[in-house]
Parts: structure tokens; C-alpha cells; sequence
């Protein structure tokens, strides 16, 4: 399964006036790293978090942010005291009436006058309190998940494609590399010839030179082993398992193989396709790199 290590999520959860929000980005890391902003109150599950998230992901950089709106960092709630503000109100009641003043009551005098608000418990238990949590993050999670699905499947096209340019280019190296030791017989016959004239070749010795020519030049397992690489990288790409590390291990193993056809080839043609193997090489790498 391709699914991009870049992602998004967000989710919102109310209650009893208060509201739970949840942001989580995801970037491309080596391993699973969770870094957690949020109160006081939310912090006391911090462990619960990290592994909730680590559950759910392989790895990535996770940056978490959660907000409880309307409560304290103890996991109180501000409210307005019913019973205090409706006492003001009677007593700048009676100033106006009993000295003949205009009204100029409104929000803005209640809020600025001592314990018109108050911060109440919540009345939430530990397990109450992360069953919110819990739910809101999940939540958000799989708005992330969705996000990076869909990034995945941009990048699994992008690889196919890449995987179908590597094949072109090693198919033309199976045709290529079956002729080069009798070009390589041909180019030896013709210098010994310029160099000893008339002079008897010893044909024994010459199928000797040739035969260590062609073992030399031989990359039939190295293109044999590409190949493998490449159906076990579709495989891999298709799968149900997410396979980030599996392919970045593969591609070191292509790349290594492609080195070696290289080396071996001492071709103009197949020197050229090895080139554009190892080009689409590096390319697959540099996105495999955001794959989770």
C-alpha cells in the first residue's frame, strides 16, 4: 500500500458548553515522532496520546494540537454567576430609581464587576475525560488518513510509471548484452591481426580470451535479479501492508544492481540505459522517501 506520509486532520467535539478541538499534521521522518501541544488537563493522558497516535501510524513527524475551549487548565469550566449578576442588576436598579439616573447598563459594566464569572468543575472522570479524547483525536486522525490517502495515490501512479520507464530501459539491456562478446571476439581477432600480420593465431588461446571476455561482460544475473526487484516493488506497491521501508530497502538493492550491469557493460548502448535506470532510480527513492 502507497499512503503519503504528509498529511492534515482536524475534528471539533461539544459539550456542556465546552469544545474539544483537535489538529494533527503529519511530515515525512524516519521513525514515529509525536509532539503534543495542548492544557494542562489534556497533558495528564499525554502517554495514551502518543501511543494512540504510534498505534495507528508506522512512522512520520506528528504535530498535535488540542484545545478545550471553556475550560480552565484543571478542567473547569467558566460560567456566568446567575446568582451574584442578578444581584448587581437589582442594586444598580434601585441607584437609578432612588437617584433619578439615566440607564447605562449593559454587558460591559456586568463583566468588568468582581465574580460575575466563575470557574465550575466539569464533573468529568479521568475515563470520561479521555473518552472525549480519545474520540476527537481518532477523528481527526482519520481525516488525516483520508488526506494522506489520497497523496498516496498520486505517488503510486508516479511510481508505476517510473517502474515502467526502469523496465524499458533493462529490456533493452537483455537484448544488448547477449552480442557483446561476440563484437568483443571480433574487436580481439581484428587487433591481433593488426599487430602479429601473417602470424598464426592459436585458436585455443583465443576461445580462452574470449571466454573470460564473456564472463567478464556477462550480466545476466545482475538483470535477472532488477527484474525480480522490480515485480516484488509492484507487488510490495499493491499490497495491503504499508511498505515505505520495504521499498527504500528494495530500491538500495536496484540501485546496487544497476551499478553493477554498468560496470560490467563496457557499452555505449547499454551504458546509456543503465544512466536512465539509475536516474529513475533516484527519483523513485526521492518519493519513496515520503512514503509511510
Amino acid at each position: 500500500m502507497i499512503r503519503s506520509m504528509t498529511g492534515y486532520g482536524s475534528a471539533d467535539l461539544e459539550r456542556d458548553g465546552q469544545r474539544l478541538s483537535a489538529e494533527i499534521r503529519s511530515v515525512n521522518h524516519r521513525f514515529c515522532e509525536v509532539s503534543l501541544r495542548a492544557p494542562k488537563l489534556v497533558g495528564l493522558f499525554e502517554d495514551q496520546i502518543r501511543q494512540l497516535i504510534s498505534d495507528r501510524f508506522s512512522r512520520g513527524k506528528f504535530n498535535l494540537t488540542i484545545t478545550w475551549s471553556g475550560a480552565g487548565d484543571s478542567g473547569e469550566v467558566l460560567k456566568v454567576n446567575e446568582i451574584v449578576t442578578d444581584r448587581y442588576v437589582a442594586l444598580l436598579e434601585q441607584l437609578r430609581e432612588r437617584y433619578k439616573l439615566d440607564s447605562g447598563l449593559d454587558v460591559r459594566t456586568l463583566a468588568t464587576l468582581p465574580d460575575v464569572f466563575t470557574w465550575e468543575h466539569t464533573a468529568l472522570s479521568d475515563e470520561e475525560t479521555w473518552g472525549l479524547l480519545k474520540s476527537v483525536i481518532g477523528r481527526a486522525c482519520d481525516n488525516m488518513n483520508a488526506m494522506k490517502a489520497r497523496e498516496g495515490e498520486s505517488l503510486a501512479r508516479d511510481l508505476e510509471q517510473r517502474l515502467a520507464l526502469i523496465r524499458t530501459q533493462l529490456e533493452k539491456v537483455v537484448e544488448r548484452a547477449p552480442l557483446r562478446p561476440a563484437e568483443a571476439k571480433e574487436r580481439l581477432e581484428s587487433r591481433l591481426k593488426t599487430l602479429l600480420g601473417d602470424v598464426e593465431m592459436d585458436p585455443v588461446r583465443i576461445a580462452q580470451e574470449v571466454a573470460l571476455m564473456a564472463d567478464r561482460l556477462d550480466c545476466t544475473e545482475e538483470c535477472v535479479r532488477l527484474s525480480a526487484h522490480l515485480d516484488q516493488f509492484k507487488h510490495l506497491s499493491d499490497g495491503a501492508e504499508l511498505a515505505g521501508r520495504k521499498l527504500n530497502f528494495l530500491l538500495q538493492e536496484m540501485n546496487r544492481e544497476a551499478n553493477t550491469i554498468g560496470s560490467k557493460a563496457n557499452d555505449v548502448d547499454i551504458a546509456h540505459a543503465v544512466i536512465i535506470i539509475k536516474e529513475e532510480l533516484e527519483r523513485l527513492r526521492e518519493q519513496v522517501q515520503n512514503v509511510e
